[in-house]
């Protein structure tokens, strides 16, 4: 997003300050942080959010909104994960490989379950713990996504890959599932409780990718790097 500008993180005006734009990471804001994107983890209790003032640009959906106002804070009605940007900067014909290598489905785990829960699957899993491209590479190279990761239905989401939700056995809330989906404009959804089930169940209906990104792109923060070059002209 700063090289768009051609700015870059060592131009932030105010350091103290952080940028907060990926996860359920609201708990680690401190004072007039700024977000853009993040939201509020669910199980994580909400005496754990010390702040009382934040810069906020965008959430990740309405539940997490909601919270805040109810805080008192000021908060735009805009919506969406950063991870729904990826399209923007990584095509999917960039992240495309020979079809030999292409898989029906792929199965993403949470990063905090015991993987060996899915041995009977070992050839399909992708692992949430790799780099950012390779990561998003495995998925674009799938026909059909069955997550327990949130960030591993929301990238396929961006990319027009149909994704099931599978629950799991790391103690998540549901809270951040329902906010992404009532964020992209879904009420309801299918959560399946085995990967068998996943190939009964219809995915939530798709999203209008563009629809939502523009705002959230739009919201981006630039306000907050000082552009040298246009400063010393």
């Amino acid at each position: 997003m700063l090289a768009l500008k051609d700015l870059e993180l060592t131009q932030k005006i105010n350091v103290k300050n952080k940028l907060m734009a990926i996860g359920s990471v609201m708990h680690f804001a401190n004072e007039n942080d700024c977000v853009w994107g993040t939201g509020i983890n669910g199980k994580i209790s909400l005496d754990a959010l010390k702040f009382k003032n934040l810069d906020v640009r965008a959430v990740r959906g309405p539940k997490t909104r909601k919270l805040l106002l109810d805080m008192g804070l000021k908060v735009p009605e805009i919506y969406g994960d950063p991870g729904l940007l990826l399209p923007f900067f990584f095509s999917r014909d960039t992240l495309l490989i020979n079809n030999e290598q292409k898989k029906d489905f792929i199965v993403i785990p949470h990063m905090n379950e015991d993987f060996s829960l899915y041995k009977k699957y070992n050839n399909n899993i992708c692992s949430p713990k790799q780099g950012a491209i390779s990561f998003t590479r495995q998925i674009v190279n799938s026909e059909f996504v069955i997550s327990s990761s949130l960030h591993g239905v929301i990238i396929a989401e961006a990319y027009g890959i149909p994704a099931v939700l599978l629950e799991n056995s790391s103690g998540e809330s549901s809270f951040k599932y329902d906010d992404y989906y009532l964020g992209t404009g879904r009420d309801t959804y299918p959560i399946v409780h085995s990967i068998e089930d996943a190939f009964k169940v219809k995915p939530a209906c798709s999203i209008n990718v563009h629809h939502i990104a523009l705002p959230l792109f739009n919201a981006f923060p630039y306000d907050l790097w000082e552009n040298k070059k246009n400063s010393d002209i």
